[in-house]
């Protein structure tokens, strides 16, 4: 049994308010090709298909059209989509009724029977290999649960151990009993390496979310997981994998490996995993590449080294741009020069962070003279040399008189 498995998708998406449509679209022809050449029995899909839970009608356009495409390139392909915490359960269940016509199956919220208790049969995914009409394994397919969807008191991990023990019980009493086990779920699993910088995986703060990767339970083969954006086999679980985002989602997850987890399933059940590599359409930049800030100086060096526009470049290829830049003291138009500079480079600037030195400490031996006593350039001046470590420059000291001038004015 051979299945693809992917995640996190995040169609949709904008990046520092630049249209990734092409890059979506540029990472959906790499699957489609993939699918094509190993022709998979099944697709998994993790998760945060959509990067919200409104989608625009172009990311759902990607998504339909892949599906579409993917299924007549490989007959009999299977495909298990679930809803990720970004996703709008109804919104992506909508066209479950047709997808199912094509061999789709979507998993988007928890349904529930007359009795008014969760269908757990409706998660399990008998599916066959290519040419086949006999199972060859089941998939249980739970999407992201949130917690009106277990009972009430359980915490996230004793909810998603509740709905897995459920769904073994009826796997045990089904035709299916004795076929190897497939998860697919989206969880923040602990022992997992998450993204500290700027936290875009919408992680729970202080943790409340991060659930032993075992409440899957025994036996199971393979745990495709969603929902973290490094792929990575979680630690001490070597059959349970996040297949990591299709695109980076922030400049803390630079150096993040992009792509899908391909396995293949042997007769007695056991899985073989290996790593498929994608190279994204665009690819994030820092300046500077190591450390944490770079002076002006060094900035604009690394500038002048940067690739130059090509005449009838549309620039969907280049890279996303951040700069991380060492102020040790104000510079009004440096935002202006930078952005002069960069005028002509193939780069998106994305952001320029100004990173300040550490003030020095206050020497407590140096006479203070009386506030009161103090004019408004000498109070600046103080102010000035105690966060930046030395007297104001003559020319930030002839704006701020300039400043002071207007507003005494003013006030006459």
């Amino acid at each position: 049994m051979k299945i693809l498995h992917t995640a996190d998708w995040h169609l949709g998406n904008s990046f520092h308010g630049y249209d990734r449509t092409e890059e979506h679209r540029h990472f959906l022809a790499w699957l489609l090709e993939q699918v094509s050449e190993r022709r998979p029995d099944a697709l998994i899909v993790a998760g945060d298909v959509f990067d919200s839970a409104n989608p625009s009608a172009r990311a759902e356009e990607l998504l339909y059209d892949f599906l579409l495409r993917a299924t007549q390139a490989v007959k009999g392909l299977q495909v298990v989509v679930i809803a990720g915490n970004h996703d709008s359960a109804g919104r992506l269940e909508a066209p479950a009724s047709l997808l199912k016509t094509l061999n789709i199956y979507v998993r988007g919220g928890i349904r529930l029977t007359e009795k008014g208790e969760p269908d757990f049969d409706y998660y399990l995914l008998p599916l066959a290999e290519l040419g086949s009409d006999e199972a060859a394994c089941v998939c249980m397919a739970l999407p992201f649960l949130r917690g009106g969807d277990y009972p009430a008191g359980m915490t996230p991990e004793e909810g998603l151990r509740f709905f897995f023990e459920e769904m073994h019980r009826c796997l045990k009493r089904s035709d299916f009993a004795g076929l190897p086990v497939v998860a697919a779920a989206h969880f923040y699993a602990a022992g997992a390496s998450v993204c500290e910088g700027e936290h875009s995986e919408r992680l729970v703060v202080g943790g409340q979310d991060c659930v032993d990767a075992r409440v899957v339970g025994k036996g199971v083969a393979y745990t495709a997981l969603g929902h973290l954006h490094k792929a990575q086999q979680v630690a001490g679980c070597p059959d349970v994998c996040y297949a990591g985002s299709a695109l980076p989602m922030s400049f803390a997850e630079r150096g993040y490996r992009h792509g899908a987890q391909w396995v293949e399933l042997d007769e007695a059940g056991q899985a073989r995993v290996s790593r498929l590599d994608y190279n994204p359409l665009r690819h994030l930049m820092c300046i500077p590449t190591q450390g944490t800030a770079a002076s002006v100086s060094e900035v604009f060096d690394e500038i002048a080294q940067l690739p130059r526009r090509a005449k009838g470049d549309d620039g969907a290829d280049w890279p996303y741009l951040e700069i991380r830049l060492e102020e040790k003291q104000p510079e009004p138009t440096l935002q202006h020069e930078v952005c002069e500079a960069l005028a002509d480079r193939a780069v998106h600037l994305c952001r320029l962070l100004r990173v300040r030195p550490e003030s020095p400490a206050a020497d407590a031996s140096e006479p203070q003279p009386e506030r009161q006593a103090l004019d408004p350039l000498l109070m600046a001046n103080l102010h000035f040399k105690a966060r930046y470590g030395e007297a104001m420059p003559e020319p930030l000291a002839e704006r701020f008189r300039q400043a002071a001038q207007e507003a005494e004015e003013v006030a006459l």
